[in-house]
């Protein structure tokens, strides 16, 4: 995925592609807009389902760190990367009880997943 030993400037570039990535397909880029139900018995069906979707390897390989870390950090990691707004509302929103505490957890996220791509 990365050098062998990242930067914190280099994890968060990733992390940035990852979170573009997933929130494009999370807003319905590239899915059907119709149910699959819908769909069956059209020959000319055309559509995306999730499961025919193609992830390209290095955000596969950091969404399956980013699975490895604790609840809270993944909640921040999304606020951050994700979720598109005023990151004081995010906070609220995602359940922190404030804007430092989503920031305390970001911050453990990333040093978290530093570490675990060092030890690859």
């Amino acid at each position: 995925m990365m050098m062998t030993q990242p930067t914190i400037k280099q994890l968060r570039t990733a992390l940035k592609r990852w979170g573009r990535f997933w929130r494009a397909k999370e807003l319905g880029k590239g899915f059907s807009r119709q149910a699959v139900t819908e769909r069956i018995g059209d020959s000319s069906a055309r559509y995306v389902s999730s499961d025919m979707m193609s992830v390209p390897e290095e955000i596969e390989a950091l969404t399956q760190q980013i699975a490895q870390l604790r609840p809270e950090c993944i909640r921040a990691l999304r606020g951050k990367y994700l979720v598109e707004g005023d990151i004081a509302q995010v906070a609220k929103t995602l359940g922190f009880d404030s804007k430092r505490s989503l920031e305390f957890w970001l911050v453990k996220a990333e040093r978290s997943l530093l570490q675990s791509l060092c030890q690859q």
